[in-house]
């Protein structure tokens, strides 16, 4: 499994995981690294645990296994079959004089398709458009496994900055109602005033156990996300993504026209697609001649000698009439194609809107990121000035509490909407079917 450092997950506008079904016997093999001990957990390690531990990833390789040995049952049907029996007998019963009771046999048959006009050709082609549907079907499910994972992984530094916007919102609080207390020792305040202020003291104290709260859950889902119990504690290294170092995505046109080409849902419908029309393959050459070659050798002996047997034929056998059973199975057989086909043109509207939200939840989110950077810094001047007035005995306490109730909300926002951005980059790497193994050969090749 390749690991990609963080910046190059994000200038390539996708986490490359580094793994597909292909390489997917690593994941399923090897002994998952055990993160619970890391200090500065990175995002790359953590994804990489994630999609070694988790148990969907597995059991969607072992159906992978499951229809290769499929593939190689159906190829079996191009080499002869080849029995052998022997057995030995003794008659108890009452006899002709002169006979052996006893008889010994030994025989072998030997059996080979030699043609079916292009029936276990079908059946191959059935099971090989089954594998690489269920490849595909694995690699969709590693994809959203590792969006999930990153997804995870923000909601949890967002969840950590709110704890710490939350303690700044509690200081600011407690200033105010330190300030509030001395206006009232010098004669110039009211109780209404500290009243207020304290209030306003208990719910940024409130919301504080609520973001904590919040920090508490996002743990227990980054850690089970990793396929640890929810109590284990994981340490991710915090980092801030900066927009102003990460180019614009591709155009809106380009990345549909990729994911249309690139989605592994989408990819493994088409191959289902391919594989009902193998079935109908099959069916079509049940109706014409089988051509085969038989061969048996016996060997038979008793008390009174040995006879030797064998023969070789080659048989044709044409169905002439099943009570149209042949002609009901085919129908069915398109029906099923057509089903299918359908669920193809389903899939694709849907990545197509996959790929049109993701868009506009990235532009969304950065559009946030420069309007709470606004709203943060003439927050926090008001609230200083605020403040100020209030202990120069030029303000009162609910100018306070209200530019403090503001800071404390742009905050909020602030931490949110960065990683909110980062983690829809990922979700519009994944929506274009970009979640690739080459961390060189991503979105940074690709031309507006």
């Amino acid at each position: 499994m390749k690991r990609v450092t963080w910046q190059n997950a994000l200038g390539l506008l996708a986490l490359s995981i580094g793994i597909s079904s292909a390489q997917a016997s690593t994941v399923a093999t090897t002994a998952c690294p055990d993160i619970s001990q890391d200090t500065q957990l990175t995002l790359a390690r953590y994804v990489e645990r994630s999609l070694c531990a988790n148990l969907d990833t597995r059991a969607a390789w072992q159906r992978v296994q499951t229809q290769r040995a499929q593939v190689g049952a159906a190829n079996s049907g191009y080499y002869p079959s080849l029995n052998i029996s022997a057995s030995s007998s003794r008659d108890f019963g009452d006899r002709v004089a002169g006979t052996d009771p006893d008889q010994r046999t030994l025989s072998a048959n030997a059996s080979w398709l030699l043609y079916d006009f292009g029936g276990r050709e079908a059946d191959v082609s059935q099971a090989k458009n089954t594998l690489a549907s269920l490849q595909a079907s694995a690699d969709a499910s590693i994809h959203s496994l590792a969006a999930q994972a990153v997804t995870a992984w923000f909601n949890r530094l967002a969840a950590e900055a709110s704890v710490d916007s939350a303690k700044s919102s509690l200081a600011a609080a407690k200033e105010t109602a330190e300030a509030a207390e001395k206006r009232i020792k010098v004669g110039v305040g009211t109780r209404e005033d500290t009243l207020q202020a304290q209030t306003a003291l208990a719910q940024a104290e409130l919301v504080l156990i609520q973001r904590e709260g919040e920090l508490a859950a996002s743990n227990g889902q980054l850690a089970v996300l990793a396929n640890y119990p929810a109590n284990t504690a994981l340490t991710p290294q915090i980092t801030l993504p900066d927009p102003s170092q990460l180019s614009a995505p591709p155009a809106l046109a380009v990345l549909m026209q990729l994911a249309d080409e690139r989605r592994p849902e989408r990819i493994a419908q088409e191959q289902q697609v391919a594989a009902a029309e193998s079935s109908l393959d099959q069916l079509a050459a049940q109706r014409l001649p089988r051509i085969s070659l038989n061969a048996s050798a016996g060997d038979s002996r008793n008390s009174f000698g040995q006879r030797d047997s064998g023969q070789v034929a080659v048989t044709a056998t044409l169905p002439l009439f099943t009570g149209f059973q042949q002609r009901y199975q085919e129908r069915g057989a398109q029906s099923q194609i057509d089903q299918q086909t359908l669920e193809l043109d389903r899939i694709r509207q849907q990545v197509g809107l996959d790929v049109w939200l993701a868009w506009q939840q990235v532009n969304t989110a950065r559009s946030r990121i420069d309007a709470t950077d606004s709203l943060l810094a003439s927050a926090a001047e008001s609230s200083r000035a605020a403040l100020a007035r209030y202990r120069a005995g030029l303000g009162n306490v609910l100018n306070v509490l209200t530019a403090q109730s503001t800071l404390a909300d742009a905050r909020q926002q602030q931490a949110r909407a960065r990683f909110d951005w980062a983690s829809a980059r990922v979700q519009l790497a994944r929506a274009a079917g970009l979640l690739t193994a080459s961390p060189d050969a991503a979105f940074q090749d690709i031309q507006p």
